[in-house]
């Protein structure tokens, strides 16, 4: 697995602690989401477990040929678990983490390190949450946990409190730039030119895998449908059964994230700042802007986000309902208060 170019500092002074045997048993690994940070963890779990790393001068790589490093490859290494939310579910259960402190309490079925990485840590349900404490309280004898946090403000102070905590920012435009560009040109049917990435970036809010992502899902052309449907919807050319009928789908997550992200730029346009690079729509976006008043703004916003977690969580809204009461909402920023 390749290096990213915008991780090779945070790698040297990983690295560091690893030559010099000052890793810690815990480590948190926080930032926006879509930076690569499940990349770097698992690059780290490679070169932790490999039976001869190769030093460079960032550090050390995995070799990739010893018995270690196939079974990482093939994803079936004893020694090493990742910890996610089971398909279809956004939450990690405290089954999981029972079964991982089970795993703990084993002895290393290779002689060597173990290792779990828990993605993203946040997913953690309460009961969980507590199951792991007494591991990272009592940690087992050469053993690793990495958490993988996009928001670190919902762990509990109690584990943050226990982990050496990893900052992953996001990279600069131009490295991001530079990634997608050659990502795109091993994609069948995705290959991009310099504003095309440029727009996608600011879409993903410069974050490149999720860049990426977009990139391999059409996102970009869903996105500007989306807010073509709104301005129709706006100008009484099209029912708000049928948006949300259509907006009701796998995606309705990612719809309500670029919703919270139009308020945003709706809000930066009434403060006057400078609003984003790209921005479809921008004729509707200033006039709703021109129209709305701030606290309708962030009324709307809040609500948005609430619902957002509630879509996120395990209650399982009505999506249908959920957006015909956003969209109806949204009607109400064109009525201008006398």
């Amino acid at each position: 697995m390749k290096r990213l170019p915008w991780q090779q500092h945070l790698w040297q002074r990983v690295m560091e602690q690893v030559e010099t045997n000052r890793l810690p048993h815990a480590l948190l690994f926080s930032g926006p989401e879509g930076v690569g940070k499940l990349q770097f963890a698992t690059q780290l779990a490679e070169v932790l477990m490999c039976e001869s790393p190769a030093k460079q001068t960032s550090g050390h790589v995995a070799c990739g040929q010893c018995k270690q490093c196939k079974l990482i490859a093939a994803d079936t290494h004893p020694d090493l678990k990742l910890i996610q939310p089971e398909e279809g579910g956004s939450v990690i259960k405290v089954d999981q983490v029972r079964l991982l402190v089970e795993f703990f309490s084993q002895s290393s079925q290779q002689g060597g390190r173990k290792i779990a990485i828990l993605n993203p840590a946040e997913a953690l349900n309460i009961n969980a949450a507590n199951a792991l404490l007494k591991t990272l309280e009592e940690p087992s004898a050469n053993s690793l946990i990495i958490l993988i946090s996009h928001q670190a403000g919902m762990l509990l102070p109690t584990i943050r409190s226990r982990c050496q905590v990893v900052d992953f920012p996001l990279p600069v435009v131009e490295q991001s730039l530079d990634w997608l560009l050659d990502q795109s040109k091993q994609l069948d049917n995705a290959n991009c030119e310099h504003e095309d990435a440029l727009n996608i970036l600011s879409l993903a809010k410069q974050a490149p895998f999720t860049a990426l992502a977009y990139l391999q899902s059409g996102a970009m052309a869903e996105y500007c449908l989306m807010l073509d449907e709104l301005a129709l919807f706006l100008k009484n050319e099209r029912l708000s059964s049928e948006l949300a009928n259509r907006w009701n789908d796998d995606q309705a997550p990612l719809r309500l994230s670029w919703m919270i992200q139009w308020l945003e730029q709706l809000l930066k346009l009434k403060m006057q700042s400078a609003p984003e690079t790209f921005l479809h729509a921008q004729k509707m976006m200033h006039y709703l802007a021109e129209r709305a008043q701030p606290e309708q703004l962030f009324e709307l916003y809040g609500l948005c986000l609430q619902q957002y977690r509630l879509l996120l969580g395990s209650s399982n809204p009505n999506k249908v309902l959920l957006f015909e009461m956003l969209l109806h909402r949204w009607q109400a920023l064109m009525r201008k208060k006398q």
